[in-house]
């Protein structure tokens, strides 16, 4: 008999191997990849299961032991070849159970959204039924057109074939009473969706300039398709990235290959849908969380059918099933959003790069700021480096960037919002019928201090990275660094820069600056677009299609609204509290202010109209802002890389992260100490090649959530091989059922 091995979905460590079942006779097809309903236990609670490996079992005594499945879930595998070579290596990657990889893959609304069933019509014996039509046994026309249409097609869905032959319910019924007829549920797939219009501003095809086209032939044709390819596309904001990635969809599509389009936000997945139905005209799936459960099925399922040949979304997207995968485009390749905030704490392009060794897929990473790692990578040959140093549009130029001295504009009375520069451009371009862009980064604010002499955040001495600001209960306030676990007394900081200290909390929300704005701009129609006003994925759609419409003059919002949205008639940018993008503890604070000031900077100007950028600062002389200001990545980099290396941080060594959290404080302070002494232990007794540092135990930046307290060990090491391999190592000596530890090997991320 035949029998199956499956892993059970989001199965605990405990759990975590191998089970056999025995597949008993009309059971329906199995092979790897399908997806049963499976007795598990004493209990036989019914656990979702993924066949893994079918064999012929003949041992008597083994099949008698053997549970048989409840049910198939789905009438296809849920898994793809590929993704079924892959899902093993995932597991062991980033530090989770096989069961839990699965879960990746596999999202829960499989097993519980059921597709739509029709009534499936055959004959029972086509020639019998034949023969007694030609004796003339029926007397009802109704019965031998019923009996003709079944003859001719085969089968047919009852509907269908009531209306086409004119039968009654009754009717049918008579003819199944008899066995001439049988009738069958089976599952139907889902009505095609009508097809909503495309604005016009989507199907316009442009020329692609000499940079452009080497860029898509080196992905289309020069690629070598043997060998697993990934192409770093830097190219400045407006100089036609996009233009780029739907070039090389087109290809891949007409050659019979599957796309996954990802991008950083939900707020970018309609225009980039847009573009691509407008200028494809291919069937395209849509993968996000802020869809219904059934409407995330639907998708799915269009794409597991081969239906859908392009799958847009963000980071789950490349889980999605694709038939033939053979590109992969991450837009906005440095966006922080593709790292999991949960466990498993997997990377986007780790999983893509997976996927792309099995199917032979070219890889696409876009960005007009690279991550750090990636630049390295394409410098040191490991990467394609194709770039597109202009922008695409002939008649648009660069921004002027001008950076206010936020300090001089308070001492004019200005207040800490809009300073008066930004304020007369706004009401130049509100006069010419343009519009402005406010972005507000509100990361930090309240759990960073900064100087109130000359606006530099409390730096750690060892690292260089600002201090997180900890609210203790029974104490004074204390500022911790999240990567060495230096600590001091809040009271006490002094300022690395000007030996000040007078430190202030600063900052402000999108809320207040659409007040402000309804005071200084009252005749200004306003849109913001933040957490808060976009709780559904169709409240972005409204937001961005109002903007780009010219509803409202202005938009504001978090850093949302800086990535990859084109909005021609915006002239006027404003980056408010740009220096706070510092205040951070993390060591790539640096980086991430360049990205989103670029970014921002960049929706400016992307048509004749040259456009204006104003960055707000505290600190305006600062170099970074001069990078930015300049759009000189190279000069950033090198600035940046210097210092990567010289504190061993990515990509000169990995950083990984053991986190311990518990719902008793005292508990857990008593656990990460004991796990603290394990690491460094154990990490001092292995060979020096790996390079080994740990630190800690630090609490987590959020020490407190949702009532359990959490604390940090950090691990630096030569590579992600040897920070899983201590990991592994703490799973092993340390019970889950008493210490409660998750697992990062890319913490910076």
């Amino acid at each position: 008999m035949r029998a199956v091995r499956v892993i059970l979905r989001d199965s605990i460590k405990q759990l975590d191997r191998p089970y056999s079942y025995i597949i008993p006779d009309g059971f329906g097809e199995v092979v790897p990849g399908s997806y049963l309903k499976v007795p598990f236990g004493n209990s036989k609670r019914s656990k979702d299961a993924l066949v893994i490996e079918v064999y012929d079992e003949c041992d008597e005594k083994v099949i008698s032991k053997l549970k048989a499945p409840d049910c198939m879930i789905s009438d296809l595998p849920v898994m793809k070849p590929d993704q079924m070579e892959i899902f093993g290596k995932v597991a062991s990657r980033f530090n989770c159970t096989m069961g839990q990889s699965v879960a990746l893959f596999v999202p829960s609304f499989v097993s519980q959204i059921k597709g739509p069933v029709v009534t499936m019509v055959t004959l029972a014996d086509k020639a019998a039924a034949l023969e007694m039509v030609r004796e003339g046994k029926f007397r009802s026309y109704a019965h031998i057109r019923i009996i003709e249409y079944l003859a001719q097609y085969g089968s047919a869905e009852r509907k269908v074939l009531m209306n086409s032959t004119k039968a009654s319910a009754a009717q049918m019924k008579s003819l199944s009473d008899k066995g001439i007829i049988v009738q069958t549920k089976a599952k139907a797939d889902f009505e095609p969706e009508e097809e909503t219009e495309v604005h016009e501003r989507f199907t316009r095809t442009f020329d692609l300039n000499n940079a452009q086209k080497a860029a898509v032939r080196a992905v289309t044709e020069e690629a070598d398709p043997d060998k697993k390819e990934v192409f770093l596309l830097h190219g400045i904001t407006g100089s036609g990235k996009t233009e780029v990635y739907l070039n090389c969809a087109e290809k891949i599509v007409a050659q019979g290959g599957g796309v996954i389009y990802m991008v950083p936000e939900i707020s970018l997945t309609p225009q980039t849908i847009g573009w691509i139905k407008g200028r494809l005209g291919t069937s395209v799936a849509v993968l996000h969380s802020r869809l219904t459960d059934r409407e995330r099925f639907r998708q799915w399922d269009l794409i597991r059918r081969g239906v859908a040949k392009i799958v847009v979304g963000p980071r789950s997207g490349i889980f999605a099933p694709v038939d033939n995968l053979k590109l992969i485009i991450i837009d906005e390749e440095h966006d922080g959003s593709y790292k999991s905030e949960s466990h498993p704490r997997y990377n986007t392009r780790d999983i893509a790069v997976m996927r792309a060794q099995v199917t032979g897929a070219k890889i696409i990473l876009g960005s007009a700021t690279p991550s750090v790692e990636s630049y390295y990578a394409a410098q040191k040959g490991y990467y394609h480096y194709l770039s597109l140093p202009s922008r695409a549009r002939a008649d648009s130029v660069l921004p002027t960037v001008h950076p206010v001295d936020m300090k001089e504009q308070i001492k004019l009375g200005a207040g800490q919002i809009l300073s008066l520069p930004l304020r007369n451009a706004m009401a130049r371009a509100f006069a010419s019928g343009n519009q402005a862009m406010l972005f507000l980064n509100r990361r930090g604010y309240s759990r960073s201090l900064v100087c109130s002499e000359c606006g530099e955040p409390a730096c750690c001495v060892n690292c260089s990275v600002a201090m997180t600001l900890h609210s203790q209960r029974n104490g004074e306030p204390l500022l911790i660094c999240h990567y060495c676990g230096y600590t001091i007394p809040a009271k006490e900081a002094v300022c690395q820069s000007c030996r000040g200290n007078k430190f202030i909390k600063a900052g402000f929300g999108t809320q207040q600056l659409e007040e402000a704005l309804g005071t200084l701009f009252p005749g200004q129609k306003v849109l913001r677009m933040d957490q808060d006003s976009t709780i559904s994925a169709e409240s972005y759609k409204e937001i961005i299609d109002s903007f780009a419409a010219g509803d409202a003059s202005i938009l504001i919002g978090t850093q949302m609204i800086a990535k990859g949205h084109d909005f021609p008639k915006v002239t006027v940018v404003g980056i408010l509290g740009a220096d706070l993008m510092l205040a951070s503890s993390n060591c790539k604070a640096s980086e991430r202010a360049f990205q989103l000031i670029t970014q921002a900077a960049g929706r400016a100007g992307r048509s004749s109209a040259r456009g204006e950028v104003y960055i707000q600062s505290l600190r305006p002389d600062m170099p970074l802002f001069g990078y930015a200001a300049a759009g000189d990545y190279e000069a950033f980099y090198k600035t940046e890389i210097e210092y990567r290396e010289r504190m061993h941080l990515p990509p000169f060594k990995a950083c990984g992260e053991l986190t311990v959290q518990s719902e008793d404080e005292t508990k857990l302070r008593i656990q990460a100490a004991d796990i603290a002494t394990y690491v460094k232990t154990f990490t001092s007794y292995q060979d020096a090649r790996y390079g080994f540092e740990v630190f800690g135990p630090i609490p987590d930046v959020i020490y407190e959530l949702r009532g359990r307290y959490r604390m940090n060990i950090i691990i630096k090491a030569a590579n992600k091989s040897a920070i899983n391999a201590v990991f592994e190592q703490v799973a092993k000596d340390f019970d889950a059922k008493i210490y409660q530890i998750s697992y990062d090997n890319d913490a910076v991320n």
